[in-house]
């Protein structure tokens, strides 16, 4: 049998008709080409003919799918008329359409099977599949619409991308309750346990896995009855719930259960949140807490205010209302030396109040120059000397202190030195021992401190003791004068060197205060 044309003409409808190249008398061909035409997929056959590549069969769906005019229904017809007609339409891109047609025509003469997937301009996606004819002289190619597959694909693609990139950890069950899929999230969240995220393994197990890790670090010591709980809960639907991972970070659970018995698992790091939580909650506690320091302060320090006034009121209102004469001098002397004690412990006081103030709001500014560390503890000692003799305490330097200078506000290093002497002097019973040292560590800094041997502080009470308010909720109870400022000012000040203060105490035992200062500040005797 031979190939031939139709007897169709061409004003006939092509796409309505048998195709239109057919097989010569054959009495089956009305059969085989009406079979052809029920086809879904478009279908060619091509073949050199004198050289020259033709379509020699097509069915209809190959015309409809392709968008062909009439003309190149009818067949046979030059292979390179059709690719021409789709280059020149821009089917193949952007390029020449002779260059595009030429080495297309010369690939297609190679009759070599091919697959492949052709998007058009319309966003069409067909798949051609070619495979070559037995003879070696031509192939047969079938065309297949596959758009709808192409964007179902394109959409679980950008789908599965989505899932990944969620900051929401992501599981899924199957109705078994077995793992489908886990986004990449999920995993991040438990990195190190990789096997919890294998494909077909169960809810439960998969817990147990994390249990065994160490990897909820709420549940420690009660790993079975979680496990009970988490279970019980997946099935009833009771909502949400926080967990604790072994970092330290939380977690907010919510298990999803679809109509078709998937289950769907999201895990949020609420780490953050629960942090501001904390942070809020400190926040409220410490400004209570503030507030309360606060009424408190006022009151002690009203007392402390007034009693050193009411002394000086009272005794100069005596002294103006008494006859020197019947009192004598001694006892005048006597009335003048309180008044005068008053107004210099009311002068000190408010002198605290007000250089802690100026420093909270930035405004001291401390005058440096070289001074020698010896001369100030000795200056220090005369003037704070009295004192330690009314309170039959000893002080002393220890022995083996090199001779150090330092650059810094001689007033300002003063006043620290007598506030932790002055503490130390009045928190020391009697026969008590008050020193002061200094020593240079192995990077030249310089650690000087106050050493007492009196009656100590937990170690609870050190930090509060170091806040301008610390002391105000003992103040009130307690034996000793005094609005608690020492302590706070001297660190103040010291963090103006750029020295710290700590305390190193212990209850019925004494207390060191050390205040380390730089070794930028520290002069070596050599230099100056």
């Amino acid at each position: 049998m031979g190939y031939s044309r139709s007897t169709m003409t061409k004003s006939e409808d092509p796409i309505k008709q048998s195709p239109v190249f057919a097989l010569e008398d054959s009495p089956d061909l009305s059969f085989v080409l009406d079979c052809l035409d029920t086809m879904s997929q478009g279908l060619s056959v091509t073949r050199l003919v004198n050289g020259e590549l033709q379509m020699v069969l097509c069915n209809r769906r190959y015309i409809e799918i392709l968008d062909f005019p009439e003309e190149l229904a009818v067949m046979p017809c030059p292979f390179e008329e059709y690719i021409r007609y789709n280059a020149e339409r821009g089917d193949y891109g952007p390029g020449d359409p002779k260059e595009q047609t030429r080495s297309r025509v010369e690939l297609a003469k190679q009759f070599e099977s091919h697959q492949f997937r052709r998007t058009r301009p319309n966003g069409q996606v067909i798949e051609v599949t070619g495979k070559p004819l037995s003879s070696g002289d031509g192939f047969v190619t079938t065309y297949t619409d596959v758009t709808s597959e192409a964007q179902a694909e394109n959409y679980n693609e950008i789908l599965l991308t989505a899932l990944n990139n969620a900051v929401t950890g992501i599981v899924i069950y199957g109705p078994d309750d077995r793992l489908l899929f886990a986004n990449s999230r999920m995993k991040e969240n438990n990195r190190a346990i990789e096997a919890s995220y294998t494909p077909g393994i169960s809810f439960e197990d998969r817990m147990k896995l994390l249990i065994a890790h160490g990897a909820i670090k709420s549940i420690k010591g009660r790993e079975d009855e979680w496990l009970a709980e988490r279970v019980k809960r997946r099935k009833n639907q009771h909502g949400p719930f926080e967990v604790q991972r072994e970092d330290g970070g939380w977690l907010l659970i919510n298990d999803i259960k679809l109509d078709t018995g998937h289950i769907v698992s999201l895990s949020a790091d609420i780490s953050e949140i629960k942090e501001t939580e904390e942070a809020l909650r400190r926040a409220k506690e410490d400004a209570e807490l503030a507030n309360l320091t606060k009424t408190e302060f006022l009151a002690n320090m009203s007392h402390e205010l007034r009693t050193p006034l009411n002394s000086v009121i009272g005794f100069s209102e005596l002294l103006i209302s008494t006859n020197f004469e019947q009192i004598g001098m001694d006892r005048v002397t006597e009335y003048l030396g309180d008044i005068n004690r008053s107004g210099r412990h009311l002068l000190r006081l408010i002198s605290d109040i007000l250089d802690i103030s100026k420093i909270e709001v930035g405004e001291m500014v401390l005058d440096e120059e070289v001074i020698s560390l010896q001369k100030i503890v000795d200056e220090c000692f005369k003037m704070i000397n009295e004192r330690a003799r009314r309170a039959q305490t000893q002080l002393t330097i220890e022995d083996g202190c090199p001779p150090i200078w330092l650059m810094a506000d001689e007033t300002r290093l003063k006043q620290i030195l007598l506030n932790l002497l002055t503490n130390a002097i009045k928190f020391t019973e009697s026969e008590g021992r008050v020193s002061v040292g200094w020593s240079l560590d192995k990077d030249k800094n310089l650690d000087l401190y106050v050493n007492d041997t009196g009656e100590g502080m937990r170690p609870e009470s050190i930090e509060i003791a170091l806040e301008p308010f610390g002391q105000v909720a003992t103040s009130l109870t307690r034996d000793h004068e005094g609005a608690g400022l020492g302590l706070p000012l001297s660190r103040r000040l010291a963090e103006l060197h750029g020295a710290k203060l700590h305390i190193e105490s212990e209850l019925g035992h004494g207390t060191t205060v050390r205040i380390i200062f730089p070794a930028k500040r520290v002069i070596e005797k050599s230099t100056l």
